[in-house]
């Protein structure tokens, strides 16, 4: 049982910190006093609320309580460990670049403080070379005689499915130059793992596999949707043709969804920190560049899809959101894109109704939203706000509540339109809906209403593919 401390009570953090209390002894530090004591009145059972919205978190926090240590006093959190997390917040600054003012600040604060030799692992998401930089960082401000070392051990989370994550990953990635300090980590965690599921590597690699990994994945997304446009464009299904594909083995079916866009607190800061370093490196990566742009512009695409049958004038329309965190089961809204329509729709003189099925998410909008107060309603039930007032729904996210809605209480709608921002109504239900005039518009799918034009892509082929 080894002896842990996690710079960073946030959405990795906590979990991770959590995670490792199965089998050793953590420490979780935050210089911000209310995460501390939020999460300490929740092992205690004094209150059933975190900051964040994690699946099975609360639970795993209890469970643990005892190998768990909880203090907001940098001294206290460095009596001893032999590991060091850092999983502090790296936000992109006006650039697009990782801004690493809180991993420089840890790098002090260790050096200020660490009495005893030790591991220390970025956690957090970081441009590569950072472990050498906190290591110098480190080394200079050192205030005990001890022995160190620093490397990488990033994090693949995805919000809502963390815990699970945690205790059954596809793989773990951690990288350090000190072959000593790598062996140490592989012991650590196989008291967590099977031995099949490390991944010891450099620490450079380590680093940038992190970023690798995102924009892959984001790359798969916007790959789907420039095809989900062209699909709209000749009457193509993209469900069908995403099934069509995701079965090839050498494909997969993961990450082949198409959408309004990608959010989150991952996908589009990974993808732009790392488009930014690679051209100040002279080494550009224009698949990842234009994976963002595609992105922006399938945002855009979805929102003119909504504009148009209002013919671009939205004052005094209502739109009921369903789902305003990135995806479902989080109360995350950073990048989100239905915050992104939302802010689009009142800046036009629209209001909107917004349900989540995570109350955090509506507490978080209506924090974050201030400046909108008066433009927007939001609701605990799904159904409250549908009225002859209404003139359009929108899907957010992809939670299952969404996907086989209540057709009696949508038909007091005005106008009965829906958006489908991530696709999940299926084909039978679509038809349905469109015999009871309402009107459909999805990202790709609009061939299930439209149907095709036959006799133009037939007058296409001949103008064009003649000669």
């Amino acid at each position: 049982m080894s002896r842990v401390t996690i710079f960073g009570a946030g959405y990795v953090g906590v979990p991770t910190g959590a995670h490792f209390s199965r089998t050793h002894k953590v420490t979780i530090y935050d210089p911000d006093t209310e995460k501390i004591n939020t999460i300490r009145k929740v092992i205690e059972n004094q209150s059933d609320e975190l900051h964040i919205h994690e699946k099975d978190l609360i639970e795993l926090l209890r469970e643990n309580h005892e190998n768990i240590f909880l203090t907001d006093n940098i001294e206290e959190a460095l009596k001893n460990p032999e590991f060091i997390f850092i999983a502090v917040g790296t936000p992109p600054n006006e650039k697009g670049r990782a801004n690493l003012k809180y991993i420089y600040s840890a790098a002090e604060q260790i050096a200020a403080n660490l009495s005893n030799d030790c591991i220390i692992l970025n956690k957090s998401t970081v441009p590569p070379g950072t472990a050498y930089l906190v290591e110098d960082i480190i080394a200079k401000g050192l205030k005990n005689k001890v022995n160190f070392a620093v490397g990488s051990c990033p994090e693949f989370l995805a919000e809502g499915t963390a815990v699970e994550d945690l205790r059954t990953p596809d793989r773990i990635v951690y990288g350090c130059d000190d072959r000593e300090a790598l062996d140490k980590i592989t012991h650590f965690f196989t008291f967590l793992q099977s031995s099949d599921s490390l991944c010891p590597m450099t620490t450079l690699s380590s680093e940038l596999t992190k970023y690798a990994a995102n924009a892959m994945l984001a790359t798969k997304v916007s790959f789907m949707n420039s095809l989900a446009i062209l699909c709209d464009t000749i009457g193509a299904n993209v469900r069908e043709v995403q099934e069509g594909i995701g079965k090839d083995q050498r494909i997969g079916s993961k990450f082949l969804n198409a959408s309004m866009g990608y959010g989150g607190s991952c996908f589009p800061k990974d993808t732009q920190a790392i488009a930014e370093y690679a051209i100040l490196q002279d080494s550009p990566l224009s698949i990842i560049e234009s994976t963002i742009k595609i992105n922006d512009a399938t945002t855009e695409y979805f929102y003119n899809k909504i504009v148009e049958d209002f013919k671009d004038n939205l004052s005094g329309i209502n739109f009921v959101i369903w789902g305003i965190g990135f995806k479902a089961r989080t109360d995350d809204l950073r990048e989100s894109k239905p915050v992104e329509i939302a802010k689009k729709l009142m800046d036009n003189g629209a209001h909107v109704h917004i349900y989540d099925t995570v109350p955090g998410a509506l507490v978080n909008f209506e924090r974050e939203n201030s400046k909108y107060s008066g433009s927007f309603t939001l609701h605990h039930d799904q159904y409250e706000m549908f009225s002859n007032e209404i003139d359009g729904l929108i899907i957010g996210n992809e939670h299952e509540k969404f996907r086989n809605p209540d057709i009696d209480k949508l038909t007091t709608m005005k106008h009965k339109y829906i958006y489908d921002g991530k696709n999940i109504l299926n084909n039978y239900l679509i038809r349905y809906l469109t015999k009871l005039q309402f009107q459909y518009k999805s990202v790709g799918k609009d061939s299930v209403v439209n149907g095709r034009d036959r006799t133009k892509l037939v007058s296409f082929l001949q103008d064009k593919y003649m000669d």
